[in-house]
């Protein structure tokens, strides 16, 4: 039988083995987590409102401990196994142990594998995480309103970002039998994101900044390293990093251990669809919906030198008959550059056969505007399609905001989007991909101004909207979905 601990509103469902948990906020299910890299061994203990598992791992064992009360406390104790002395460790290799011993001691070390954790949102809420080894916060909220937020803030270990999941001791961990490494996520509910970036380090400046503008860090007793190509420069009583269009390293040692940030250093929307354009127009390959658009949008927004030449290459790639959206807002920005009101109308009709997914109220909205500014009005088309109705939270949100424009139905909507893309805690969002970041970021932009969350709305979308740019300009469009990400964001750039 599986444990369950109450917590408030919420509850804490503990696998019969310990491997797997889930947080519960009445029937529904927030988060489901799984502890990766061991073997169950047994349960400790059972009790309301605590339950401890055993564990074993390469190297060693593992204790990991559920407790609830004020807060939902998730413990872990990693130890040496006597057995695997025989796994000798590296002169070179790091030597991490919770107690002071004489290097003597270090000749019984041996690497005690990380165990790790996954995390999957449930249908009701969305996931955030900012793991950064020995600083790290996991974020998990509703999907449709704004509070409450549930932040697991690690208060001592490690936690890191690794593939599809989060390691929980650094990589090779070299410890003593008989001693324990001990790790802890603490739990708390808040009012909103805001109040869990507010418990962050006083040192953490926001990583993500325009290519050019600076970072710094003021924070004298402790150790900053800066990874090439990024440089510093002392500037009062803070160290500057500065580095190029993309993303730089940096590394914090401190008391708690070491911290390991990543900078997003973003350039312009024009400087990458500039960019973006040339490396299409020599490619060889298959043309796809996205990179006819960011021709088209290079060259409406007078970003190629030879604008013949890429006017004719679109010309030979017309995809008129193709429904993907980004296609059909192709037609419309090559319909208003070239001051024909045809094209847009037909792309118009080509919308009434989608169906409703994000972004379709954008290309309605595009459409629309482009009319306009050809002297003619399709509101009447454009209301019929933004009316239609959608299976999905968030398309429906984009089609209420581009329409109705109802801040009782849409205002909790972006409340939860807030949350799904971090408000303005670091990291990246749990689940969702570059592409789905992309237009959810632009979805974000639609907030009206004068709507409660419009600010915070805009913040969010600024900070994501440079993590993505600093994303593709590291990449340097060797991502397939570097395009894609490209033009949702120029597309929504251009109806704000």
């Amino acid at each position: 039988m599986p444990s369950l601990m109450r917590w408030g509103a919420f509850a804490v469902e503990v696998a019969p083995d310990g491997a797997g948990f889930r947080l519960l906020h009445g029937v529904d299910e927030w988060a489901s987590c799984t502890l990766g890299g061991m073997r169950s061994t047994g349960r400790f203990s059972d009790d309301p409102d605590e339950v401890e598992h055993g564990f074993a791992l390469p190297g060693g064992s593992c204790s990991v401990r559920h407790s609830t009360g004020q807060a939902w406390t998730i413990r872990w104790a990693l130890s040496a196994s006597e057995r695997a002395l025989g796994d000798r460790l590296p002169a070179d290799l790091p030597r991490v142990s919770d107690d002071a011993r004489p290097d003597s001691a270090w000749d019984d070390a041996c690497n005690v594998a990380p165990p790790t954790l996954r995390v999957r949102p449930g249908p009701h809420a969305v996931a955030w995480a900012w793991a950064a080894g020995a600083e790290g916060v996991l974020c998990i909220a509703p999907r449709r309103r704004a509070a409450p937020v549930v932040g697991l803030r690690l208060t001592g270990g490690w936690l890191d970002e690794i593939p599809d999941g989060f390691a929980l001791a650094p990589d090779r961990l070299a410890l003593t039998p008989g001693k324990r490494w001990v790790g802890s996520l603490r739990a708390e509910l808040y009012p909103g994101l805001n109040a869990i970036a507010a418990t962050l380090p006083a040192w953490l400046a926001p990583l993500e900044l325009t290519a050019g503008q600076p970072w710094e860090f003021r924070q004298p007793d402790q150790a900053l390293v800066v990874h090439p190509p990024a440089t510093t420069r002392a500037e009062g009583d803070a160290v500057q990093v500065i580095g190029a269009a993309g993303r730089a390293g940096v590394t914090v040692h401190s008391p708690r251990g070491v911290t390991s940030l990543t900078l997003s250093f973003a350039p312009s929307l024009d400087t990458l669809l500039a960019a973006g354009a040339s490396t299409v127009l020599r490619a060889d390959g298959p043309v796809t919906a996205a990179a006819g658009f960011v021709v088209a949008e290079a060259l409406g927004r007078s970003l190629i030198s030879q604008p013949q030449a890429a006017a004719g290459w679109l010309d030979e790639h017309d995809g008129q008959r193709d429904p993907d959206l980004l296609a059909i807002a192709t037609g419309i920005v090559r319909g208003q550059r070239a001051g024909q009101l045809r094209p847009v109308r037909a792309a118009l009709k080509r919308l009434a056969v989608v169906h409703p997914q994000l972004g379709f109220g954008r290309v309605v909205m595009a459409g629309w505007l482009a009319s306009l500014a050809l002297g003619h009005d399709a509101g009447a088309e454009a209301v019929q399609l933004l009316t239609r109705s959608s299976g999905s939270d968030w398309v429906a949100l984009e089609l209420n905001v581009l329409n109705l424009r109802s801040v009782e139905v849409a205002g909790p909507l972006f409340g939860g989007l807030i949350n799904a893309l971090g408000g303005d805690v670091p990291g990246e969002p749990i689940g969702l991909g570059v592409v789905q970041q992309a237009q959810l970021t632009g979805l974000l932009q639609l907030c009206p101004e004068e709507w409660p969350m419009a600010q915070d709305a805009a913040a969010c979308a600024t900070k994501n909207s440079r993590r993505l740019l600093a994303a593709i300009a590291a990449s340097d469009f060797a991502d397939p979905d570097d395009l894609v990400v490209l033009a949702w964001l120029a597309l929504g750039e251009s109806l704000v």
